[in-house]
């Protein structure tokens, strides 16, 4: 364990093993469930394979059964907000699995502790996959010298712009995709189009919250440089566009994942989304009498952003690397034949290859052990943000030294480390 390490793990670890689960999503809320052990019938196997993740893994648990007999795959679900700690504590215990399905926002619990094997080494040696990543969305996937692949995401996380097409064509707004991302570049046409719709109401808004939420899709809360990434010009439009969303009632004050935001949805009262390309599933699922008047189109504000995604990750501790690097092949990974395709709630877009060409823009993100504690102080200032009349920039400018002020001591800890200053 190198001096990094030691240090981080000296520091983070009794926060990180304290269960503080304080992870926000879009995703839907669910009540957390105990560990649940998936068992396969009839098992007659020379190897077990320990697999942990947050959602069921089932099928491709008896698919891998299917093509290596020999294996035994033993599953278990953690839920959502518990499995980063859970394996944290594994680790300690020494009982972890040898597979762990994490998701993206969980990166910053994992990437200061040297509990992930390499899979840049054998019996990996995963450069090919490693090859299909953008640069800048590698910090997702290593430790933070960025010198270990410690994990390989089950599909490159993406963040889009999801609009009904027919409304804003009825209404006089541009509909096509680059047209209307072009249109909503602009913070103030952005807001005009929102005070436009809602005269015939329709909502561009679930809450105010939305555009400054957006916004952060784009950076992490620090840089590589260990310095706030949350203070460009961006961020002070996007607390610009809900600051008015407020002022003139905006927003439709509903959630999708309510019955009334799903209602909403279908009778075309919110007409646009911002989130991950999972949203195209939940489209389909809530309204699906709407095929092919949604489209999908970049950020607005020229955002370039991602929404968590699953990574899968094999533990130091594992006694089965060769069949756990096996069960990754076999079940996680986005293969060569995954080809981009028409999709026809989108009117026939091709989202998958839409998201590819998106994804090298990327370039904020950068995970830190950190991350937890700023996410509370963030979504506690952003509010008093878009509710006080002081300049943006000003209070930005105030979160930023806050963030790092009480930071000073980590943020020392991995400068030295990685040679910033």
């Amino acid at each position: 364990m190198n001096k990094l390490v030691k240090r981080i793990a000296l520091i983070l670890v009794p926060a990180l093993t304290a269960a503080c689960h304080q992870h926000v999503t879009d995703m839907k809320r669910v009540e957390p469930t105990p560990a649940v052990t998936v068992q396969q019938e009839n098992p007659s196997p020379s190897e077990e394979l320990v697999v942990w993740s947050f959602y069921d893994t089932s099928e491709g648990d008896t698919y891998f059964e299917s093509v290596h007999r020999g294996i035994k795959v033993n599953s278990v679900r953690h839920s959502y907000d518990d499995i980063a700690d859970e394996l944290i504590r594994s680790v300690n215990s020494g009982e972890a699995p040898d597979v762990v399905i994490l998701d993206s926002a969980h990166t910053g619990k994992v990437n200061g502790l040297d509990i992930l094997d390499n899979l840049r080494d054998a019996p990996y040696e995963a450069q090919e996959y490693e090859k299909r990543i953008p640069e800048g969305m590698l910090p997702l996937y290593t430790n933070m010298a960025m010198d270990k692949l410690i994990a390989l995401p089950t599909a490159l996380p993406a963040a889009v712009t999801f609009y009904r097409a027919d409304l804003l064509e009825e209404n006089g707004f541009p509909s096509e995709p680059e047209a209307l991302a072009a249109y909503i570049s602009n913070p103030q046409q952005w807001v005009e189009m929102a005070k436009r719709l809602k005269e015939k109401n329709v909502y561009l808004f679930q809450y105010y919250s939305d555009p400054y939420e957006t916004a952060a899709l784009s950076a992490g809360y620090l840089n590589r440089g260990m310095k706030f990434a949350r203070g460009g010009q961006s961020f002070v439009d996007a607390f610009y566009v809900s600051r008015e969303i407020r002022r003139h009632g905006l927003a439709l004050r509903s959630s999708i994942w309510d019955t009334s935001g799903q209602q909403a949805l279908r009778s075309g009262q919110l007409a646009m989304l911002y989130g991950g390309t999972y949203l195209t599933g939940q489209l389909k699922s809530w309204a699906p009498e709407l095929a092919g008047r949604w489209r999908a189109a970049r950020l607005p504000l020229n955002l370039f952003g991602y929404r968590d995604g699953s990574m899968i990750a094999v533990t130091k501790q594992s006694r089965q690397k060769e069949a756990a690097w096996k069960y990754i092949q076999a079940t996680a990974l986005p293969q060569p034949s995954d080809q981009p395709g028409p999709e026809d709630y989108l009117g026939g877009q091709d989202l998958r290859g839409f998201t590819r060409s998106l994804a090298p823009n990327n370039r904020g993100i950068f995970p830190t052990p950190m991350d937890a504690r700023l996410r509370d102080l963030w979504d506690k200032q952003a509010v008093e943000i878009v509710e006080s009349e002081r300049p943006i920039s000003g209070q930005l400018e105030a979160l930023g030294q806050q963030m790092e002020q009480i930071t000073a001591e980590e943020r020392k800890i991995i400068s030295d480390y990685l040679g910033k200053p």
